[in-house]
């Protein structure tokens, strides 16, 4: 009996010996391939799995690595612990689940499709070890999660969103328009909502802080008291949402931010958002208030200033005090995206000095001013073909539209009213002017407009039709005007100088000077002309014989005029305007020796219909000259004709005979001072007569 005991003893042994040597040597990446070959054959997860470590002793322990599916999912390692495998019941519960330096691409992922023994999957504790993820333009990269009491399978279905607590950290968190670094968070996932207590992260070079709620059956993110610090917001486009998503925002603080788009430019703002509401396809539903540095929205450029905003899903408004062009401004503006239209309720500016650059366009294409208070503003502009400036402006603008490339009242009680020290366009100078204007559907009514202009006064009234053939109506008065600056801003080969008066009633199309009636009178004092020898000319053509009318070329003329200069006392030209052209009566120009009357009528870069004619002391025509055809190249008649005894008088307006005209016949007298200064050459004019 010993001696079996002693037997059966050693055989027990030997068979635990044996089971232990059997379970030693087990390698289950003997099994791999054939599973993996059956898998991938009756299913489309594209496995691959490196090696694998498992001991039957602890069957509930497992270690793969260089674990991929598809090209959706891998992991370096893959551990897994079950607490509980009871593939009667369907129950499976893991302990813990670790993926080591995984990666996962969601939009890529194919369903796993698990047999109906794994119908209710419970893990305990998930966690990550520099885990990525692809989603929809996000990519996290760096994270390490820890994910508890989570049950992605439930009734043989996938619940990826099901309840759980999680916590964790992550390297960087990307999207187009958005990049954090250095995150941090702890929350829970109940109802499909992730719900996250704490969330920091380096955003933009600042930091971030602040309670989220993910909705994801709503499609809406929820941020709860968010702080901003000294964060820098770099776009190169706007934000937007994608899709049906909605943000909404509640008590967010921020603190010395920056923003740089390609419509905005913002530093050092510091402020709060009170609450928001974005939607796709409308405003934000928002109001907010903030102090900054510096805004600059194209041309546009605000220095420190304070704003408050209110937003709703069709308008956008702003209130905006601060300091602006070396001065301050105070607006009240209202947008409305949908119509493109700015509506500034109010606008004051103080001591601004505004710099006019030639790129500068207005971005907006519809604008609404009801009010506009300037004191004390400056203008300056660099734009060549603007060469403006204004001193000392006080400016009131109500009421007023500009849409269409068009100004228009808003209503009956549109109207400006302006006072400044000084206007100049380029050498052209007003000062100590004011106007005032009003604006309806039709017409702006320049009601008064006085300044001293050009070393004179100027005065304005009339009114302009604000679509085409634009009517206008039209006074002007000016007096004592200096025409040195006039010659100069006109750039015209003759310099002239001298003292003017203008006065002119106008009306007709402005598009259209043949439909053009009224009345112009020009008058001048002390004219002198350079390159324009009118005195020399008239001599010489008075000396030659032209009994029999001929014609001359208007160059050699006009040449012949450039060999001197001329003084002329007086200038009258006065006549009605019919259909554009100019009918000039009872008009002549005094020089030293000549008094030139001039008859017919020109319309101005059109053509000429004027003769001119040396008049003598007792009003009669000795010399005349015919000026007919275009602008630019008319034809020149000259002509001496026969007076009668006594003479018939072709000029009777008011302009006197120049005190050292020469007495009695003229041609006589500029042939005789000829004969006395040059007797051959009065020899030669005796012969041709």
């Amino acid at each position: 009996m010993k001696r079996f005991v002693k037997y059966l003893l050693l055989l027990m042994g030997a068979i635990l010996l044996a089971a232990w040597l059997v379970l030693s040597l087990f390698d289950a990446n003997r099994l791999k391939q054939p599973v993996l070959a059956w898998l991938n054959e009756h299913t489309e997860l594209d496995a691959a799995i490196g090696n694998i470590s498992f001991n039957p002793l602890h069957p509930y322990t497992l270690l793969a690595e260089d674990v991929r599916l598809g090209h959706w999912f891998s992991a370096r390692q893959i551990y897994i612990q079950l607490a509980n495998f009871s593939p009667l019941s369907g129950e499976t519960r893991i302990a813990t689940l670790d993926l080591i330096d995984s990666k996962l691409v969601i939009e890529d992922a194919t369903e796993l499709k698990l047999p109906s023994n794994l119908a209710n999957i419970h893990i305990d504790e998930l966690t990550t070890k520099n885990f990525s993820l692809d989603w929809h333009g996000w990519q996290l990269k760096g994270a390490d999660l820890t994910l508890q009491d989570w049950q992605p399978r439930q009734e043989g279905q996938w619940q990826w969103g099901a309840d759980m607590d999680l916590q964790g950290q992550a390297r960087q968190l990307t999207q187009p328009h958005i990049e954090m670094a250095q995150l941090t968070f702890s929350g829970q996932v109940r109802q499909q909502q992730l719900q996250l207590s704490k969330l920091k992260s380096h955003l933009f070079d600042g930091l971030f802080d602040t309670q989220l709620t993910l909705d994801w059956p709503k499609q809406q993110v929820t941020l709860t008291a968010p702080t901003f610090s000294r964060n820098q917001l770099q776009f190169e486009q706007l934000p937007h949402l994608n899709g049906d998503w909605r943000l909404f925002i509640n008590k967010a603080s921020f603190d010395n931010i920056s923003i740089t788009s390609p419509t905005l430019i913002s530093n050092a703002i510091t402020g709060e958002l009170r609450y928001l509401e974005w939607t796709p396809g409308s405003l934000p539903i928002a109001s907010a208030k903030w102090q900054a540095n510096e805004a600059v929205v194209d041309w546009l450029r605000l220095n420190q200033h304070q704003v408050e905003l209110l937003s709703e899903a069709q308008q956008l408004s702003l209130n905006i005090n601060g300091q602006a062009y070396e001065g301050s401004v105070s607006s009240e503006l209202r947008w409305l995206p949908e119509q493109g239209r700015l509506d500034i309720d109010k606008l004051a500016l103080q001591n601004t000095k505004f710099i006019w650059q030639p790129d500068m366009r207005w971005p907006l294409p519809e604008v609404r001013l009801h009010r506009l208070d300037l004191s004390n503003g400056e203008l300056l502009s660099l734009d060549t073909n603007l060469p403006l400036s204004i001193l000392g402006a006080e400016l009131f603008l109500s009421d007023i539209a500009w849409s269409g490339g068009q100004w228009r009242g808003l209503t009956p009680r549109a109207r400006a009213q302006a006072n400044w020290n000084e206007i100049a366009f380029d050498n052209l100078i007003a000062r100590q002017g004011s106007a005032q204007v009003t604006v309806d559907d039709s017409y702006v009514w320049l009601t008064q407009f006085a300044s001293e202009a050009l070393d004179g006064q100027l005065t304005l009234s009339g009114k302009l039709g604000l679509y085409p053939p634009y009517e206008m109506e039209g006074q002007v008065a000016a007096q004592q005007i200096s025409l040195r600056p006039l010659s100069r801003w006109l750039k015209t080969e003759r310099r002239f100088s001298g003292l003017a008066e203008l006065n002119a009633t106008l009306h007709g199309e402005l598009d259209h000077p043949q439909s053009w009636q009224g009345q112009l009178a020009l008058s001048a004092q002390e004219v002198f002309i350079e390159n324009f020898a009118l005195d020399s000319w008239l001599s010489h053509r008075l000396h030659e014989d032209y009994r029999s009318a001929k014609s001359v070329d208007t160059q050699l003329a006009a040449l012949d005029l450039t060999q001197g200069d001329s003084f002329i006392y007086q200038l009258e030209l006065t006549g009605s305007v019919n259909q554009g052209r100019w009918q000039l009566k009872d008009s002549a120009l005094q020089s030293v020796r000549y008094l030139l009357a001039l008859q017919g009528s020109l319309a101005i870069k059109q053509d000429w219909q004027l003769e001119l004619g040396a008049i003598n002391d007792q009003g009669c025509k000795e010399l005349a000259i015919n000026l007919n055809g275009p602008w630019q190249a008319p034809k020149l008649v000259l002509h001496q004709p026969k007076l009668t005894q006594p003479c018939i008088p072709w000029y009777k307006g008011q302009l006197a005979y120049p005190k050292s005209g020469l007495s009695g016949n003229l041609i006589q007298g500029v042939r005789a001072l000829t004969q006395e200064s040059d007797p051959q050459t009065a020899l030669d004019s005796d012969s041709v007569n």
